[in-house]
Order: C-alpha cells, then sequence, then structure tokens
C-alpha cells in the first residue's frame, strides 16, 4: 500500500501544476508532446472521483452509441471509458481497446472480467499504428492521450483508414485555453487551435464541438472523403 501511494503521489505532483498561475497563458502552437503515461501510474486512471470531474457517461451520450456497433478507444489505458463503451453498444457490439504498453492491456483484461465485459477486444499498438481494422470502426474515442502523440501524422491516417465512411471521432483534452483545467501540467492540456492545426490537415472535419464537461473540451470529427 505504501508502495502505490508513493507511485501515485510521484505521479500527481509531475501531472499538476506547483500552483495555480496567476493569469491565463496562451496556448503555445504547434504543441509540445507530452510524455507518455507509463503504466507504473496505472492506479491514477482509476482514481476515486475520475468520474465525477470527467462525467464518462456525458461523452458516451454525446456519442450516441447503439446496440451492435464497433467502436475503438485508442490510448485504453486501464480501460476506464472501454468497459463502458462495452455496455453501451450491448453484447451484439464490440469494443476495440488499443494500447502501446501491455502493463495496461492486462490491468484492462482483469477490470474488464471483473465487470463481466465480454466484448472488449484488447489491441497492441504502435506509437505510430493502433493496428484497428480498416473500415470497421462506427466510433474512435480519444481520451487525454492525444496531447502524448509524439508523430501524430502517421496515427491520424490508421485513424482514418479506420473509420467506417459515415464513422466519427471523439476527442477528449483538457483545455489550454482557460482556468478550468489550471491543475493540470501544460503538456497536458491542449488548446481547439492545436488540434485543428493538426487534425484539419489530416483530412479531419470538426463537426461538434461540446464544453459542457468541467474541465475538458470534447470535439467531435468526421473524416473527409478522399480525393
Amino acid at each position: 500500500m505504501l508502495k502505490t501511494a508513493a507511485l501515485a503521489l510521484t505521479f500527481f505532483t509531475a501531472l499538476l501544476l506547483p500552483g495555480a498561475p496567476a493569469a491565463a497563458k496562451p496556448a503555445q502552437t504547434p504543441r509540445q508532446p507530452a510524455p507518455v503515461f507509463g503504466a507504473e501510474h496505472a492506479q491514477w486512471l482509476e482514481r476515486e472521483g475520475r468520474e465525477e470531474s470527467e462525467k464518462p457517461d456525458e461523452v458516451i451520450a454525446a456519442m450516441k452509441l447503439r446496440d451492435g456497433q464497433a467502436v475503438a478507444e485508442i490510448g485504453c489505458g486501464t480501460g476506464f471509458f472501454s468497459r463502458r463503451l462495452a455496455k453501451a453498444v450491448g453484447p451484439h457490439g464490440k469494443v476495440y481497446a488499443e494500447d502501446i504498453q501491455t502493463g495496461m492491456l492486462d490491468l484492462l483484461k482483469k477490470y474488464a472480467v471483473k465487470d463481466g465485459d465480454a466484448n472488449i477486444l484488447t489491441i497492441l499498438g504502435t506509437e505510430t499504428d493502433p493496428k484497428l481494422p480498416k473500415g470497421t470502426m462506427d466510433w474512435i474515442l480519444l481520451v487525454d492521450v492525444y496531447h502524448e502523440f509524439q508523430n501524430p501524422k502517421p496515427m491520424l491516417a490508421k485513424i482514418r483508414e479506420a473509420l467506417k465512411p459515415e464513422g466519427r471521432v471523439a476527442l477528449v483534452e483538457y483545455r489550454a485555453e482557460d482556468h478550468t483545467a489550471d491543475h493540470i501540467s501544460p503538456p497536458h492540456r491542449m488548446s481547439v487551435d492545436q488540434v485543428l492545426k493538426e487534425w484539419t490537415p489530416a483530412g479531419f472535419q470538426l463537426v461538434e464541438r461540446i464544453e459542457t464537461l468541467p474541465a475538458q473540451h470534447l470535439l467531435v470529427f468526421k473524416a473527409l472523403p478522399r480525393p
């Protein structure tokens, strides 16, 4: 228990700012990718209070998922969202839970068994390829992970390939434009401008911007037809 608490404190100290700034600072463009969140800090993803602070039910409700759909979560971690997605698409649906760390996927499997989620398929991806089947996904979800992408261009191309023609992407990131996410260090936040500077050239169009979450953007994209 002491070791776990120490690990949590170490990550918490690295993630949070030492103090709230006196005034909001403009977001840097282009962004500087944050270090990849290590599996050794996985307990942070299952922390008490996350449901209240991130409102996962609101995120999933905005996706308007239906029974039988295929959904992927890229950078799924311990499956905090993937397990909820599994219930939203029902037993006839499928959730592709992708991460680049086997430690995260191993934890997700344990949680999924405990929750009785049999419709989650785990995928070990890479930093440039989430290994999702082409043209299969009704939705792809990324929660507080895109800011870690060290090489986003090939990842965005693969995300585009994985979507069905009518498929959508839900992107959740802590806000960089105001004080709502001052408790999160700058590399772990993104502005809408920073997102669009990378997603628009990659062939995506922003179709909905939802700002009802306490500290995060919820951006919905569609992939434009290829010329």
